[in-house]
This record gives structure tokens, sequence and C-alpha cells, in this order.
């Protein structure tokens, strides 16, 4: 009897066994990493998002008529608020002698998070009594966006400067030349975009303004001025033609101005 037969017989079932198990590894699946770039296009997705519920609740909390009944309001507003809240609300009051309240337009201006699913919603309305109104939506995002308050509303009287006494001291001239053409391009762009993603180019990491979508068009920077000693603040003063009725508008914004990598970027923007 061959006594080499057995050994052979069992290097054969070895390298047998080896090439399954080689084949079976090459066959299966590889796992694919999660791609960290789509973490910022997410953050974006979910500001448009929440800009879009703002604009809306803003829309419908604005709109009052004298006729409609409380039911009717709470109806309307249901969708948007939590039931707690829905309870402790009222119609915008506008005053005994106005039938009404109806909304021209919404846009939000700048969306900040302030937690892992909360934001504030800077939101601009133009309305039938009101030239502009500025207010401040608050949302929390879960499954989906919802009020967790009602609206605060600011003044907002067109072409009024936004108080400087917390600036800081006015920024040397070479300051202001040097973030003058920033600011312009910046606030042009602004005047035209349609999403923030247009803004990108202008607009620190991290923060997301919305456009106006081109309500008005650009005409002309009126004033600037800088304050601080980094980061600055600027008051900056634009005109714009209302594209609706071609009435010129000027429209006065605190900017917060950032250096990164030697390039200026808008941290945020304030009505």
């Amino acid at each position: 009897m061959n006594r080499q037969r057995p050994v052979q017989v069992l290097l054969w079932v070895m390298l047998s066994l080896s090439t399954l198990g080689f084949i079976d590894r090459v066959t299966q699946p590889t796992a694919k990493n999660v791609p960290t770039s789509g973490m910022s296009e997410s953050a974006v997705f979910q500001d448009e998002e929440v800009s879009a519920f703002a604009t809306a609740f803003a829309r419908q909390w604005l709109t009052w008529n004298k006729q409609e009944t409380s039911k009717d309001w709470q109806r309307r507003m249901q969708p948007f608020v939590t039931p707690s809240l829905l309870q402790s609300g009222q119609p915008v009051s506008i005053g005994p002698k106005q039938k009404g309240q109806q909304v021209d337009d919404v846009f939000p201006t700048h969306v900040q998070r302030v937690g892992p699913s909360a934001y504030l919603v800077n939101v601009d309305a133009q309305t039938s009594l009101h030239a502009l109104v500025a207010l401040t939506v608050s949302v929390e995002l879960d499954a989906q966006p919802v009020a967790t308050a009602w609206p605060i509303l600011h003044p907002a009287a067109l072409g009024s400067s936004p108080s400087t006494p917390s600036v800081g001291p006015t920024a040397p001239n070479s300051m202001t030349a040097t973030l003058n053409p920033v600011v312009t391009s910046f606030l042009q762009t602004y005047f035209s975009g349609q999403s923030p993603t247009d803004l990108a180019q202008f607009v620190a990491q991290g923060s997301t303004i919305q456009p106006l979508q081109g309500l008005l068009k650009w005409k002309d920077l009126v004033n600037l001025q800088v304050y601080g000693a980094g980061p600055y603040t600027v008051i900056a003063t634009a005109e714009g033609i209302d594209t609706s009725d071609g009435v010129s508008i000027a429209q006065t914004y605190a900017l917060k101005m950032i250096q990164n990598g030697g390039k200026w970027f808008v941290s945020s923007l304030e009505p």
C-alpha cells in the first residue's frame, strides 16, 4: 500500500478548502464607507426645509380676517404648531379699524441652528398694511418641522439703521475700503440669488443665509460703515427696486464679517 496516498489526499482537501475560502472572500460584498461630504449637504437641506416651513408659517400667522372665527384660525395654525401652543395663541392684532391683513411676499433672511434640532429663522414679509415686517420663528426639526413658540415681531422701518452702540468703535478707513467690494458683491448676489448655495462663496462655514430670490433688483450701495476690531460689524444700506411695482426701496443690514484663509466671509446677516 502506498503510504503517501493519505498525505496527498489530505493536502488536496486542504487546498480545496483554502481555495473555497478565497473565492468566498472575493465574492462577498465589501462594506462601503459612509461619505462625510454628505453631512454638509444634509445640513443645507435641513436649513432649507426649516426656512420653507418658517416662511409658510409666517404667511399664515400674519394673514388675518376680521370675519374669521377663532376656531377657523386655530384650524389654519394647527399644521404648524404643537397642541399646547395652539391653545395659547390668538390672531395678530392689527387694530379695530382694520378688516384684515393680506400677505404679499414672505422670505427668510437668516437661519441659525441653536441646538441639535432647534432653529431660529429670521423672516421678512410685505403685507397689505406694512411695507416690511420682520419676525423670528422658533422651529424644532424632528420627524417634521414644528413651531415651538409664536413668532416674535421686530420693528423694521425701511431705511432705518440697526443700532450700533454694542458693535465697537469705528474701524479704520482702510478696513472700510477692504470690505466694501466684498459686501457689495455679497449683497448683489443676496438680492438675486435663489437658494443658499448661490451665496456659498460669501458665507462662512456653518452659516446659512437665504437670499431674496429676486424680490428686489439691485440698484446701488448707498452707505457702508465698519465697526469693531475683528470680527467686524458692517452696517450697509443698499437700494433695490421692487420688481412688483418698480419702486426703489432702501434696505439696511448688519453683517458680521470674519476672515478665514485670507478671505472675508459673512457669518450672519440681520435686517
